[in-house]
């Protein structure tokens, strides 16, 4: 089964999964791509529209019966709170719960318990680093920034992207720790951005039409040249960030077999930002782990038949799945009527 997995992920094209092996006691050294969960739109936005388009209408109104599903098995009142609110493509709610919600936060104690510790940050960071006494946002930026890096960041783990860690036990990635720093930022007024390069993520901050960057995961807080002038680099909006939280849970639980919830979180990923295609590949992942060929092969079926353009591309995806689920035909589908 790994060698159907491994070739799925060969004819398929996506960026590659950056899984640096763990050194040091699991710390990454001076630098920490976070694997491979990172970051927004990793290409073919309008082709993965379509795709995604094509999914939900073979799921048969997929939102509809992705809420009806966790409705019945999932007693996690706040992700279905979560998932109801992005039914619309925007988040609603406090991105701070969204975060936390996204990361586990399953009970409303916990909740509180967790927006009380988020509170007390806040407040021994602008007392200790007097951030009330400026109004000037970057130096408001750099006092919060500076005060992390000396008082709360303990190490940089590759797969610690759980803002829960990351408030109790000062750990984190770039995403767990950009999305600290998100958090403590607006609550001081400070339109703080979270900027996505393939692989990591880091903030910056425009005053003046001037860019300010902030890096987490570099013990001298600076931006690599690589990461600041990468062509793919863009601004992420918070949805995108809560599809990085439910893509690392995705991958996390498909690397334990859990195909089931893998696939539940890749849906959730998907929700939240349709234009990504790793979601996609790993439910593929999950679909052939699980034996259903049949589903896999419909997915991928539908979109070479309506982007007759990649029947090269994914001719060798094609005829493994096609021979996984025994079908006679050896020719790709042909296109009927374009899909504008």
């Amino acid at each position: 089964m790994n060698r159907f997995l491994t070739t799925i992920r060969l004819f398929i094209t996506v960026h590659p999964h950056l899984n640096l092996p763990h050194q040091g006691g699991g710390i990454q050294g001076n630098n920490e791509y976070s694997p491979p969960l990172v970051g927004g739109v990793r290409g073919g936005g309008e082709l993965l529209r379509l795709f995604i388009i094509s999914l939900t209408l073979l799921a048969g109104c997929h939102s509809a019966q992705y809420t009806e599903f966790i409705n019945k098995k999932d007693t996690n009142q706040l992700e279905t709170l979560l998932i109801n609110d992005i039914q619309d493509s925007r988040l609603d709610m406090p991105f701070d719960r969204a975060c936390l919600i996204a990361s586990g936060v399953d009970t409303d104690k916990k909740m509180q318990s967790y927006l009380t510790k988020i509170d007390a940050l806040i407040s021994r960071i602008n007392r200790e680093a007097y951030v009330s006494n400026t109004t000037d946002p970057l130096t408001k930026a750099q006092l919060i920034f500076d005060w992390l890096q000396k008082n709360a960041n303990e190490g940089t783990y590759n797969d610690c992207y759980d803002l829960r860690d990351t408030l109790n036990l000062r750990v984190g990635n770039c995403l767990s720790y950009a999305i600290r720093y998100t958090i403590i930022c607006r609550h001081f007024g400070i339109d703080i951005k979270n900027i996505f390069v393939p692989g990591h993520i880091y903030n910056m901050l425009l005053v003046e039409k001037q860019k300010h960057y902030f890096e987490h995961t570099h013990s001298d807080g600076i931006v690599k040249n690589a990461d600041r002038d990468n062509s793919q680099k863009k601004i992420m909006n918070d949805l995108e960030i809560i599809a990085e939280i439910f893509l690392y849970k995705a991958r996390n639980a498909n690397n334990e077999m859990k195909h089931e919830k893998s696939m539940k979180y890749c849906q959730q990923a998907l929700m939240c930002n349709p234009y990504d295609n790793r979601p996609v590949i790993l439910l593929l992942d999950n679909y052939i782990a699980k034996k259903r060929y049949e589903e896999a092969f419909r997915y991928l079926n539908d979109y070479i038949s309506h982007h007759p353009d990649d029947k090269k591309t994914f001719k060798n995806t094609y005829t493994l799945l096609q021979r996984l689920c025994k079908k006679g035909d050896n020719n790709l589908p042909q296109s009927t009527q374009k899909r504008r």
